[in-house]
């Protein structure tokens, strides 16, 4: 592998290296200013150099003007991204809590108690209610009364309230979804109850993708059954993923298949095979051959609009262009440029798509792809045919996992163990349940009973569902606990970019330097496993109308929970994670136990390392004891002056309490001179071991 033959790679490097320093640091309208005529000049400088002597020699200050001008540029393009520098973005505008908005609805998805939208604002009322023209997204929370139409994408509304800013997560290490949002250039939300909203149907008016994408739906729906046959057809072909419940989730995930759930660059490459192979059969003049090239263009951007324009899917649609444009004009091209080169053109059209899960593991699955399949392939020579294409596919699905596998575990914290029979399943069978599905769509559209096709289409969903299913409940399917910090992320991909310099220059001294950095890392992280056996903590975690506390000694964790797993996991698993626990206990509130010589537990009272917590809980008619140091107040106790303990250190409302509960004892507390902590505002509450 020659670098000099790779232009495009060392052009995405320095852009992504500015969109990094632009996400961490702003630059004032000043300075930013200066970065425009100084990136226009050495612009203006190397064309006129260019002009002059074609046979330019310097190639050293020629290369590094071109990286100075594309880490401007990515700089610029991550700060233009940034809410607070569009003038006209609505949170800027002169609104009040009483103002309203309006704006068309991009996503819709329910959620509990409320029906979650994504709106594209277009305008804001001024509190002289004169409306004005504003950009930006913003997250609403509607209250839908009972009778009242579910809105739909596509669709306009008002709606009026107050918009507030997307709070960061409140519990330890838990899902920042402040920071996935604005990755997506959503920095707002607002929660609208009844009559605060209503559709504006005289603008509702949804356009070409999004009437295919209902047709397609409708045609799903009529051929498929309902409940996980549909839900898994109508995310994998059309990409919504709105009907599936959470047990084929976590099915899918947990064998490593979850990917085909999202419409990716696996659909787009299928629906790319599946075109070229139709236009092969046909014998075409050199014309008409290009307008071949041009329809089969044409389909697989249509596809990637139908289903939603993911990140995934955007790279492949580009990637596959680039391809096709190639062999246009019948030029040879190197799959490391034409990746690179996608990667540069998206990243320059939106920058925050850097930091998207998706479109990071979709690139680095194609890499890995790309770097170690063949190497993986060749250390196996199969005896037939069948047993050929079983390990050709099996190389491929190992090479994704080596490069996808750390991101994965930095992010999830988990592996799949059985990806590799995942793979052998849901890859062929996913391009079976793809061509199936568009092959309905052509035959409904033209009126063409289709009702075999729609059999072998639910037959073929049903097959896959159980195959994952029986690999889901395969022992030890799922390895979770992992928890890597970012540099442990970056210095394993050190390790697998030294292979691949190994595998491709054949040099033992890069395979030395893959070893010892992984040694390194290895030994690196030993110093956190001894500290993990001496740790002490007692944390309460914020959970809506629920209670959670964890008792953390060394590795060990008593946990006293009011909720579901699924509800406690979301709050509580990645701290326990990090904090590289092993055992665990769980435990009903008001349980009675002692835990060694540190722990005792009684109905109102817990003990722990010498701290003394009361525990009130507004559904048992006990009252705390007079001698305790911190008081915990769950499921809304009525609390009077006299009944609050003397010498008290702090009081602790969690998420099981009621709003104006909390308003209550804020309020008392003020008047004692108590501090308070809310984890509804203040996030978990942590008390350390002594």
């Amino acid at each position: 592998m020659n670098w000099r033959m790779l232009p495009m790679p060392r052009l995405l490097l320095p852009l992504v290296v500015g969109i990094g320093v632009g996400d961490g640091y702003s630059i004032s309208w000043a300075y930013k200013e200066k970065f425009y005529w100084m990136i226009a000049g050495a612009l203006l400088l190397l064309c006129t150099a260019l002009l002059i002597r074609p046979n330019f020699q310097h190639r050293a200050w020629f290369g590094t003007c071109i990286f100075l001008i594309l880490i401007g540029l990515g700089l610029l393009r991550m700060q233009q991204s940034h809410f607070w520098e569009n003038s006209a973005h609505f949170s800027l505008q002169q609104t009040n809590d009483s103002s309203g908005v309006w704006g068309e609805i991009l996503e819709t998805r329910p959620s509990p108690n409320s029906y979650r939208v994504l709106l594209q604002i277009k305008a804001t009322q001024a509190p002289d209610s004169v409306w004005q023209s504003a950009e930006g997204k913003l997250l609403a929370y509607l209250k839908i009364a009972e009778g009242q139409t579910f809105p739909q994408q596509g669709q306009y509304l008002y709606l009026s309230g107050a918009i507030e800013r997307v709070k960061p997560p409140l519990n330890p290490d838990a899902f920042d979804f402040r920071a996935y949002l604005q990755r997506q250039g959503i920095y707002h939300q607002v929660f609208a109850p009844e009559g605060a909203w209503k559709l504006d149907s005289a603008h509702s008016q949804a356009p070409l993708t999004l009437r295919l994408q209902r047709f397609c739906l409708t045609t799903l729906q009529k051929y498929l059954p309902v409940g996980d046959t549909y839900a898994v057809g109508a995310a994998l072909i059309v990409g919504e993923r709105s009907n599936l419940s959470q047990e084929v989730k976590q099915a899918f995930s947990n064998s490593g298949a979850v990917h085909v759930l999202s419409v990716s660059g696996l659909h787009v490459g299928v629906l790319a095979i599946v075109l070229r192979w139709v236009f092969s059969w046909v014998q075409l003049g050199k014309g008409v051959q290009k307008l071949s090239l041009g329809l089969e263009l044409g389909s697989i951007w249509l596809f990637t609009l139908l289903t939603g324009a993911a990140p995934a899917t955007l790279r492949a649609a580009v990637m596959f262009s680039l391809i096709i444009g190639a062999r246009a004009v019948l030029r040879q091209y190197n799959i490391w440029n034409i990746l690179a080169a996608s990667a540069f053109a998206l990243l320059c059209w939106q920058p925050n798509l850097l930091w998207d899960i998706g479109f990071q593991l979709s690139f680095l699955a194609i890499a890995g792809i790309v770097a170690f399949q063949p190497w993986i392939y060749a250390l196996w020579s199969a005896p037939n045919v069948v047993l050929d294409y079983i390990w050709k596919l099996t190389s491929v699905g190992i090479a994704a996992q080596l490069s996808t596998g750390p991101l994965s575990i930095f992010y999830f914290h988990q592996f799949p163990v059985f990806f590799w029979l995942s793979g052998l399943v849901a890859v062929p069978l996913s391009g079976v349940i793809l061509v199936l599905g568009l092959l309905l769509f052509v035959l409904e559209a033209m009126h063409v009973p289709a009702i075999w096709i729609g059999k072998l289409l639910a037959f073929s969903i049903q097959l896959l569902n159980r195959l994952i299913e029986a690999i889901h409940h395969l022992p030890y399917a799922v390895a979770s606990g992992f928890w890597w910090e970012a540099w442990a992320t970056l210095a394993m991909y050190g390790v697998l970019a030294l292979l691949c310099m190994a595998l491709y220059r054949r040099k033992l001294g890069w395979l030395n330097a893959a070893l010892g950095l992984l040694l390194t890392w290895a030994l690196a992280h030993w110093p956190g496993i001894f500290q993990a056996q001496k740790q002490n903590q007692l944390i309460c975690y914020h959970v809506p109308k629920a209670s959670v506390l964890d008792l953390v000694q060394g590795r060990a964790v008593l946990t006293f929970s009011s909720t579901d797993s699924i509800r406690e996991s979301m709050a509580a698993q990645n701290h326990r994670y990090h904090l590289l626990l092993k055992t665990s206990r769980k435990l009903e509130w008001g349980s009675r136990l002692r835990w060694g010589h540190q722990v005792l537990a009684q109905e109102n009272l817990l003990i722990w390392r010498k701290h003394r917590i009361g525990i009130w809980d507004g559904n048992v008619a006990v009252r705390v004891p007079d001698k305790c140091d911190f008081l915990l107040l769950r499921n809304n106790p009525w609390v009077h002056p006299e009944d609050l303990p003397p010498n008290l250190k702090l009081i602790v409302v969690d998420g099981s309490n009621r709003f104006g509960t909390i308003r209550w004892m804020k309020k008392l507390a003020q008047e004692k001179g108590i501090p308070i902590h809310d984890t509804g505002e203040q996030g978990a509450w942590i008390l350390p071991g002594q």
